[in-house]
Protein backbone atom coordinates (compact mmCIF):
# COMPACT_ATOMS: atom_id res chain seq x y z
CA UNK A 1 0.00 0.00 0.00
CA UNK A 2 3.01 2.54 0.92
CA UNK A 3 4.71 1.79 -2.23
CA UNK A 4 1.15 2.72 -4.30
CA UNK A 5 0.96 6.01 -2.34
CA UNK A 6 4.40 6.84 -3.31
CA UNK A 7 3.56 5.91 -6.97
CA UNK A 8 0.28 8.05 -7.14
CA UNK A 9 2.41 10.57 -5.14
CA UNK A 10 5.06 10.71 -7.69
CA UNK A 11 2.86 10.90 -10.72
CA UNK A 12 1.00 13.76 -9.77
CA UNK A 13 3.43 15.96 -8.58
CA UNK A 14 5.55 15.36 -12.52
CA UNK A 15 2.03 15.91 -14.07
CA UNK A 16 1.64 19.49 -12.15
CA UNK A 17 5.56 20.18 -12.84
CA UNK A 18 4.97 19.23 -16.52
CA UNK A 19 1.92 21.28 -16.80
CA UNK A 20 3.60 24.81 -17.03
CA UNK A 21 -0.06 26.34 -16.98
CA UNK A 22 -0.60 25.50 -13.10
CA UNK A 23 1.61 28.00 -12.34
CA UNK A 24 -0.37 30.76 -14.34
CA UNK A 25 -3.29 31.08 -11.54
CA UNK A 26 -0.73 32.23 -9.39
CA UNK A 27 0.98 34.66 -12.01
CA UNK A 28 -2.65 36.23 -12.58
CA UNK A 29 -3.33 36.64 -9.37
CA UNK A 30 -0.27 38.65 -8.27
CA UNK A 31 -1.12 40.87 -11.60
CA UNK A 32 -4.06 41.66 -10.45
CA UNK A 33 -2.59 42.95 -6.65
CA UNK A 34 -0.51 45.24 -8.94
CA UNK A 35 -3.25 46.02 -11.54
CA UNK A 36 -5.08 47.15 -7.91
CA UNK A 37 -2.25 49.35 -7.10
CA UNK A 38 -1.66 47.27 -3.76
CA UNK A 39 2.47 47.45 -4.20
CA UNK A 40 2.70 46.45 -0.76
CA UNK A 41 0.57 43.49 -0.85
CA UNK A 42 2.38 42.28 -4.08
CA UNK A 43 5.84 42.45 -2.37
CA UNK A 44 4.43 40.51 0.22
CA UNK A 45 2.91 37.68 -1.55
CA UNK A 46 6.41 37.20 -3.75
CA UNK A 47 8.94 35.09 -3.29
CA UNK A 48 11.88 34.97 -0.72
CA UNK A 49 14.25 35.63 -3.72
CA UNK A 50 12.90 38.61 -4.72
CA UNK A 51 12.40 40.04 -0.91
CA UNK A 52 15.79 39.17 -0.70
CA UNK A 53 17.04 41.89 -4.43
CA UNK A 54 14.56 45.19 -2.45
CA UNK A 55 13.04 46.21 -0.17
CA UNK A 56 9.44 46.40 -0.03
CA UNK A 57 9.52 50.58 -0.17
CA UNK A 58 11.95 50.47 -2.54
CA UNK A 59 9.61 47.98 -4.87
CA UNK A 60 6.71 50.43 -4.61
CA UNK A 61 8.61 53.40 -5.22
CA UNK A 62 9.45 51.54 -8.62
CA UNK A 63 6.23 50.17 -9.57
CA UNK A 64 4.61 53.48 -8.85
CA UNK A 65 7.22 55.45 -11.19
CA UNK A 66 6.08 52.50 -13.65
CA UNK A 67 2.47 51.33 -13.42
CA UNK A 68 1.06 55.11 -12.81
CA UNK A 69 2.26 56.54 -16.11
CA UNK A 70 0.98 53.50 -17.79
CA UNK A 71 -2.84 53.85 -16.68
CA UNK A 72 -5.23 50.80 -16.17
CA UNK A 73 -4.95 47.70 -18.04
CA UNK A 74 -7.54 47.34 -20.83
CA UNK A 75 -6.57 43.88 -21.78
CA UNK A 76 -3.97 41.14 -21.11
CA UNK A 77 -3.30 37.81 -22.35
CA UNK A 78 -0.67 35.05 -22.07
CA UNK A 79 1.79 34.53 -24.71
CA UNK A 80 4.03 32.20 -23.46
CA UNK A 81 4.66 30.11 -20.40
CA UNK A 82 8.25 27.87 -20.31
CA UNK A 83 9.73 25.81 -16.90
CA UNK A 84 13.07 26.12 -16.54
CA UNK A 85 15.08 24.35 -13.97
CA UNK A 86 18.18 26.87 -14.01
CA UNK A 87 18.02 30.34 -14.89
CA UNK A 88 20.90 33.23 -14.78
CA UNK A 89 21.53 34.58 -11.18
CA UNK A 90 19.16 32.40 -9.20
CA UNK A 91 19.60 29.07 -7.54
CA UNK A 92 18.68 26.29 -9.41
CA UNK A 93 15.16 25.08 -8.95
CA UNK A 94 11.59 24.75 -10.44
CA UNK A 95 11.11 28.22 -12.33
CA UNK A 96 8.26 29.00 -14.69
CA UNK A 97 8.56 32.42 -17.08
CA UNK A 98 5.32 33.42 -18.31
CA UNK A 99 5.00 36.44 -20.28
CA UNK A 100 1.78 38.29 -21.32
CA UNK A 101 0.89 40.56 -23.99
CA UNK A 102 -0.68 43.51 -21.99
CA UNK A 103 -2.79 46.60 -22.91
CA UNK A 104 -2.26 49.46 -20.99
CA UNK A 105 -4.49 52.74 -21.15
CA UNK A 106 -1.77 54.79 -22.31
CA UNK A 107 0.50 52.17 -23.91
CA UNK A 108 -1.57 49.89 -26.41
CA UNK A 109 1.75 46.97 -26.95
CA UNK A 110 3.67 45.88 -24.25
CA UNK A 111 4.78 42.70 -22.69
CA UNK A 112 5.07 41.52 -18.92
CA UNK A 113 7.24 38.61 -18.40
CA UNK A 114 7.05 36.85 -14.68
CA UNK A 115 8.89 34.27 -13.46
CA UNK A 116 7.61 32.55 -10.80
CA UNK A 117 9.39 29.61 -8.67
CA UNK A 118 8.32 26.91 -7.05
CA UNK A 119 10.98 26.06 -4.57
CA UNK A 120 8.82 26.70 -1.74
CA UNK A 121 5.85 24.09 -2.57
CA UNK A 122 3.69 26.94 -4.15
CA UNK A 123 4.10 29.46 -7.14
CA UNK A 124 5.66 32.57 -6.09
CA UNK A 125 6.60 35.23 -7.94
CA UNK A 126 10.68 36.29 -8.25
CA UNK A 127 10.51 38.52 -10.84
CA UNK A 128 8.67 41.00 -12.73
CA UNK A 129 9.65 43.36 -15.90
CA UNK A 130 7.41 45.59 -18.38
CA UNK A 131 8.73 45.70 -22.12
Amino acid sequence: MKKLILILSLCISSVAWANPMSGSSAAQEWLNIIDAGQYGESWQKAGSFFKSQLSQNKWESILKGIRIPLGKVTSRAELSAKKYSTLPGVPDGKYLVIQFKTEFQNKKSSTETLTLSKNSGQWLPVGYFIN
